[in-house]
């Protein structure tokens, strides 16, 4: 990727920029490990933009609070 300055100020008028997709496709997200890229362009088509869509895992666990530790509410009223 290309090293490019940008100014705070410039960042926050393109984040903020009314978006649309470029074509009516249907997409599906991508499977995990996989990237979805979907073009997209500012609502006067002057500027255009990536949504780029990368999907990880998510790994969820069983915890239990110990007493006293932070989160345990065992004593509270």
């Amino acid at each position: 990727m290309a090293d490019i300055d940008l100014p705070q100020d410039e960042a926050d008028v393109l984040i903020a920029l009314e978006k649309h997709r470029v074509d009516e496709n249907a997409w599906l997200f991508s499977a995990p490990g996989e990237r979805l890229t979907i073009p997209l362009i500012s609502h006067d088509k002057r500027e255009h933009f990536m949504l780029d869509v990368s999907r990880g895992r998510i790994k969820l666990m069983k915890a239990t609070n110990q007493p006293g530790s932070p989160g345990d509410y065992s004593h509270a009223a």
